[in-house]
């Protein structure tokens, strides 16, 4: 990896900074042990990997997957708000920031480089930050349905850089970090950012731009930023 400096850094949440994997995890087996419906046909094995399906690039629509449930599992009780304020509430109580990066933001903080977060979410991507503690030390979180527009759309991205409030920041000089291809990497390659990516053991896909780094981890970037 080259030891090229950037004067700004962006951040996906979940899965880059918090551990969305295991609290996606630990909230469909809340479900799984709540609903009748399925752990009485279903072993918890076979339904994690179904819960899974439903998360790809690590992306979940909580309102349109209860609609996927009850296709497979009828008699499972809930609706599209129900389940999204299920899914949401819990998450929000389970995540935590992943390991080593509490000791990672604390280094961004004592550097010189300007950076924030940039999540697709609502209301809850806010609450997650603070039950992280990521809203103290984090300079903002910009969540895209408060916002107006989810990435990758260019206006969130670029949003972010106006936040960042560096003078004169140029696009290429921001490094934008985040797990999902889809939203993370291709909407900040198309603004101009370079990009890299947390891969959590994943091959890229094919049909995007390849990010500039691939990294497991956040703390694999110290070296570009601090």
């Amino acid at each position: 990896m080259t030891n090229q400096k950037f004067r700004a850094a962006l951040f996906d949440m979940d899965d880059t900074l918090i551990d969305r994997q295991a609290a996606y995890e630990a909230v469909y087996r809340l479900f799984y042990d709540q609903q009748d419906a399925v752990n009485s046909l279903t072993p918890w094995a076979e339904a994690i990997d179904y819960f899974w399906s439903l998360s790809p690039n690590n992306a979940h629509d909580s309102r349109s997957a209860i609609e996927e449930i009850q296709n497979k599992w009828p008699d499972v009780v809930s609706d599209p708000e129900t389940h999204y304020r299920f899914y949401f509430s819990n998450m929000v109580r389970l995540v935590e920031m992943l390991p080593g990066v509490e000791e990672f933001v604390k280094c961004l903080n004592d550097s010189e480089i300007s950076w924030g977060i940039v999540t697709n979410g609502d209301q809850f991507q806010h609450q997650k930050a603070e039950n992280t503690g990521l809203d103290k030390t984090s300079p903002f979180v910009l969540a895209s349905k408060l916002f107006g527009v989810d990435k990758p759309a260019p206006e969130i991205f670029l949003e972010a850089v106006r936040l960042l409030d560096v003078k004169d920041l140029q696009a290429h000089e921001v490094l934008f970090v985040g797990d999902n291809p889809y939203t993370d990497i291709l909407g900040a390659n198309a603004v101009g950012m370079k990009t890299a990516w947390i891969c959590m053991g994943r091959e890229f896909p094919d049909d995007v731009p390849a990010p500039d780094y691939i990294v497991e981890h956040v703390s694999g970037l110290k070296r570009l930023l601090i």
